[in-house]
Formats: C-alpha cells, sequence, structure tokens
C-alpha cells in the first residue's frame, strides 16, 4: 500500500479581498475627508477676510495722480478699507491728528513712525488749495500702500490695543 494514496489534496487558501474595508481604513478615510472640508473652510475665510484688502489696492492703484483730489481720494480710501475692518471704531468721525494716531498704532511699531510723519503730511495737505499736481503724491501714496499691507487684516491684539486707546 502506497501511503501518498491516502493523502488529500493541497487547499489553496482563500483570496484575502480588499473590500470591505477594515475600521481603521474607514476611520483615517474620515479623517482625511474631514482634513479636506477643514482646508477648504479656512481657505474661503482666508480669502474672505482679505477681499476688501485686495480691492483697496486695486482701487489704489486706479487713483489719478495728476487729479487735483488725488490726496482726498487716498484719505477717502484709507477710511473706507478702515471702516471694513474696524466697524466698532467710528472710524468716520475721526480725523486729524485722532486719525493720523489710529492709522499709526494698527501698523507695526518699525513702520509707525515713517508712516506717522508722511500721514501728517498727506492730512495738512488736505485742506490746502490745490493749483497744480501734487509733487508728494507718490510719497503719500507708497504710505498708504504700506498700511494697507501692513496693517489689514489686523490680529486680535491690535484691534484689542485700539479699542483700548479710543475707549
Amino acid at each position: 500500500m502506497n501511503p501518498l494514496q491516502n493523502l488529500k489534496d493541497i487547499r489553496i487558501p482563500a483570496v484575502i479581498e480588499n473590500w470591505p474595508l477594515a475600521y481603521g481604513w474607514w476611520l483615517l478615510l474620515s479623517f482625511i475627508i474631514l482634513g479636506i472640508c477643514l482646508l477648504a473652510l479656512w481657505l474661503v475665510k482666508f480669502r474672505k477676510v482679505r477681499t476688501a484688502k485686495r480691492l483697496a489696492l486695486r482701487a489704489l492703484q486706479q487713483i489719478d495722480a495728476s487729479s487735483l483730489n488725488s490726496v482726498s481720494q487716498l484719505n477717502q480710501l484709507l477710511k473706507r478699507v478702515t471702516m471694513t475692518y474696524f466697524p466698532n471704531h467710528n472710524v468716520q468721525e475721526m480725523y486729524g491728528e485722532k486719525w493720523t494716531e489710529f492709522l499709526a498704532n494698527a501698523l507695526p511699531s518699525s513702520k509707525s513712525k515713517n508712516f506717522s510723519e508722511s500721514f501728517e503730511l498727506m492730512q495738512n495737505e488736505l485742506y490746502q488749495v490745490h493749483a497744480a499736481e501734487n509733487i508728494l503724491y507718490a510719497r503719500y501714496s507708497k504710505s498708504v500702500e504700506t498700511w494697507i499691507r501692513s496693517a489689514l487684516p489686523p490680529n486680535k491684539n491690535v484691534v484689542i490695543q485700539l479699542e483700548q486707546n479710543n475707549a
């Protein structure tokens, strides 16, 4: 008798399927989807917060330097964009020294002094009679652009500081 006759055929184990997924994969997939959703929400909020800043920079480029009221347009642009980011500060009522101080306090301290000097000159020029093109328009425009780029959107510490200063 042959001892190999009693052996049964070799059975191949069942193929391991990829479906249904194990619980760990479902958990990983849900974390990835949640992360993508949170990232999308953050990007939408990021763009929404900076929309006014982008529009202000675009409007700044469109102000005609040869216009007699170009300095006034710069001041109006600053008022509009500041009212957007600081709605609780009665910015529309500020003028002169208080307005300059408010804007300077919104800037980082390294840029504040340079801005204040240029902006005070601009504020004085608002009330002068304009007979010809403004020679210092480029300086004023640069200081307004610096303020928009550096101060907006404000962080929470700056908003709290400005609320304390203007209370």
